[in-house]
């Protein structure tokens, strides 16, 4: 072989190495890509080289709603407009544009495939974003632009009132913005990140209407403003006149733009409803909700809902307006009849709230902060409908109880001193309320008994209230609603539960120290009995004693402020036996702190670690006289809760 052959073969052989190569490449790179778009391929100014399908959706939206987020200026007669994307309904099609991007190179024999692979090693391919918009939002938009930044837009004729008379103001041309490349102007400009200010295109414009069509709108407004209308009915008996001014007032000339422009003569509602709004007081009424009634006998009645009566201006218009279009000019006045209350007579049945199942009633002195606050504490629970299944929580009721809602200070146990602190007291209606739901049957999910015993409540059976805890809450475990109901005297509060226990009554009150329990109402044999049970007391404690600095005692003298009182411990007990025989028991143990005994001494006759102590103690002149020394031991009784 000669030495130009062999040069030869060697360069073919290296030009077909190459080429295989370049080949192995493409295939390489085919092979990664396989589920991916393709290097260098771009929809708009998104770069979505080897992403899926769901990865360049999400590109895509991302960069739509920077699209739609930013705002877009262009420019109509010299002035600078600013369009919100969204106010003409912009979007773009994110699925159609991943899949455009995902068939980019991928098209023709597996030569032209090649062919694009190389030509794109190091360019990018470059879709454009399918986007729109709402042609008639932007139709919109660009009519009310032409009206107020082109001194001439065209004018599609109106009837106008003056005095009461119609006008006819005929059409004429103008020009406005050119609808269609406006159109494309704002597609192109939102489809871009870099935006660049654009300016309208104004063309000769004609209007939709012509003469005719405005004459004839005249004809019906002169029509319309004829005469006086009247508008009646019998129940209730009622009649309304409209005046031929009211009319004039009232009419209105709308264009319409769908397939047949025309000018659409009426009356405008909101006219016709400042005309018929002296008359509302008359004859409309609101919906009355149903509601309970208290009878003597401790039973409960249903009052009767009723729906409300409303005029509806939209549909008196319609009526106005065929009763003016009539030879009688006369039509009924409408109504927009039965609308119903929240709370419906059938609501209330459904509860079966039949009479008192058990109430309290508790004791107290007159004319105290303490009273005031719980009879507002009463009056805001008071009414409360509890429906079968349904807990109820005071403080979640009432809410916190503050100044401005109108509580007052008065006392309250914190850390076993009585301070005083807003709302103070309400833990007496707690305690009433506690009973009502013990003696009812009802279940209790949470309260708190007091700290220390207090007289004036049923010992065990009891419960203390503050903001925000502790608090008491009770649920419906029966198949009747519950309504409570709370009244007051200047010296008592009372709780009642009404709902369904067969005709069983209970009634207690707590006075002196001892409860009492009387029943009304045995019962038809289909109610529960709730008994309750409280043990003696057990596991008593003793007082601790606690000093407090006084350095106007003698060193051998002390004060008793309270001279305390043992604590102890009772078990509670309630047993509910049903008409079936079935029979529950619940018992719990309510323990009383020891009250301790206070004691005023003089500084140095503190124990050693009070911070107030002192070790030296005054020493007495001694003087020549004869008498006595008296120990202090005034006492002072604590209340609260």
């Amino acid at each position: 072989m000669s030495r130009n052959l062999r040069f030869l073969a060697i360069a073919l052989a290296a030009l077909a190495a190459a080429v295989l190569l370049v080949f192995t490449g493409f295939g390489i790179d085919r092979a990664m890509h396989a589920d991916e778009v393709l290097r260098n391929v771009k929809v708009s100014a998104v770069d979505l080289s080897g992403m899926q399908t769901d990865e360049a959706l999400t590109a895509l939206q991302a960069f739509e709603d920077e699209l739609v987020m930013a705002p877009a200026r262009f420019e109509l007669n010299g002035t600078t407009l600013t369009l919100d994307p969204a106010t003409v309904g912009f979007f773009a099609d994110e699925a159609a544009a991943a899949d455009g991007a995902m068939e980019v190179g991928r098209s023709g024999s597996i030569f032209q495939q090649f062919g694009w692979w190389w030509t794109h090693l190091f360019t990018s391919e470059v879709l454009e974003l399918p986007v729109g918009l709402d042609t008639e939002a932007f139709a919109t938009v660009a009519a009310e632009w032409s009206k107020e930044f082109i001194s001439d837009p065209p004018f599609e004729g109106t009837i106008i009132v003056e005095g009461v008379t119609p006008v006819a103001q005929y059409p004429r041309a103008g020009r406005r913005i050119a609808i269609e490349s406006a159109t494309a102007t704002v597609l192109k400009t939102l489809a871009a990140q870099d935006r660049e200010i654009v300016a309208f295109e104004i063309a000769p414009a004609s209007p939709a209407l012509t003469n005719e069509d405005v004459d004839e709108a005249l004809r019906t407004a002169e029509k319309m403003l004829s005469g006086p209308v009247v508008l009646s009915r019998l129940d209730p008996p009622i009649s309304v006149t409209f005046t031929v001014e009211d009319l004039a007032r009232a009419l209105i000339s709308d264009l319409v733009t769908n397939s047949d422009a025309r000018l659409e003569i009426g009356f405008d509602p909101d006219e016709v409803e400042s005309l018929l709004a002296p008359l509302r007081p008359d004859l409309e009424l609101a919906p009355i909700d149903a509601s309970f009634e208290f009878n003597d006998n401790y039973t409960v009645s249903v009052v009767p809902g009723q729906p409300g009566t409303l005029i509806d201006p939209v549909l008196a218009t319609a009526v106005l307006e065929g009763a003016a279009l009539a030879g009688s000019r006369q039509g009924e006045l409408p109504f927009q009849d039965g609308t119903e209350p929240e709370f419906t007579t059938e609501d209330a049945d459904a509860l079966d709230i039949k009479h008192l199942v058990a109430s309290f009633t508790t004791y107290h002195s007159c004319c105290e902060s303490r009273v005031d606050n719980i009879q507002l504490f009463a009056d805001l629970v008071n009414g409360t409908i509890v429906k079968p299944g349904e807990s109820v929580s005071l403080n979640e009721l009432v809410g916190q109880r503050t100044l401005e809602r109108g509580f007052k200070p008065a006392g309250t146990i914190i850390r076993g001193k009585i301070e005083d602190t807003v709302g103070g007291g309400v833990s007496q209606f707690a305690t009433t309320f506690y009973n009502a739901v013990f003696w009812g049957g009802y279940e209790d999910i949470t309260h708190t008994a007091h700290s220390y015993y207090f007289s004036r409540y049923p010992e065990g059976i009891e419960a203390t209230i503050s903001w925000p805890a502790p608090n008491l809450e009770f649920r419906n475990t029966h198949d009747s609603g519950i309504l409570i109901r709370t009244t007051h005297t200047d010296t008592s509060i009372t709780v009642g539960f009404y709902g369904n226990n067969g005709g069983r009554i209970v009634i207690g009150e707590q006075s002196g120290g001892i409860t009492r329990l009387t029943l009304p109402s045995e019962g038809d044999g289909t109610a529960y009995v709730v008994e309750g049970d409280v043990s003696g007391r057990y596991a008593y404690t003793e007082p601790t004693v606690e000093y407090y600095p006084n350095e106007s005692l003698t060193p051998d003298t002390e004060r008793v402020v309270e001279s305390g009182r043992k604590g102890w411990t009772v078990t509670v007990t309630r047993t509910i036996t049903f008409p079936d025989g079935r029979v529950t028991e619940e018992s719990w143990p309510v323990r009383y702190r020891a009250q301790p005994r206070e004691v005023e001494v003089h500084p140095c006759m503190l124990p050693a670690d009070h911070p107030a102590h002192v070790d030296e103690c005054p020493v007495e002149e001694t003087t020549t006289t004869t008498g006595s020394t008296t120990t202090s031991t005034d006492t002072t009784t604590t209340t609260g809760g």
